[in-house]
């Protein structure tokens, strides 16, 4: 491939100005949608940009007070969850073991009624 570079003049678009303005409209023309949703999404960019480091800050700011918070001590009623509570097992299965229920589903169907056995 020996090709020679030295005569660009097909490319001039002076050459042929009805040509060049005919392939610039359609290029336009092929363009205006993705153009158009463009200029809708310019000032949403320009919003989200600041807004995200503004996020970021706030989020900083609440996990200092809910460290700061979680340093003051509890009233003596107020207990932290169990593993089982923190998982979200039911109540009522948790007390089952503890309560003598012959099994889960019994405390679970009839938690009021008293155990027979």
């Amino acid at each position: 491939m020996n090709e020679s570079w030295s005569d660009l003049s097909p490319l001039d678009p002076g050459r042929d100005p009805e040509r060049w303005e005919a392939l610039l409209r359609r290029t336009r023309a092929a363009a205006r949608g993705e153009l158009a949703r463009r200029a809708l999404a310019g000032p949403l960019a320009r919003w989200v940009r600041p807004a995200l480091p503004m996020a970021a800050a706030l989020a900083m700011a609440a996990g200092g007070v809910l460290a700061l918070t979680e340093a003051i001590p509890q009233s003596a009623s107020a207990q932290a969850p169990g593993v089982a509570e923190a998982m979200g097992v039911p109540y009522a299965m948790t007390v089952s073991a503890e309560a003598g229920a012959s099994d889960a589903a019994d405390q679970l169907l009839l938690p009021d009624a008293p155990e027979s056995r």
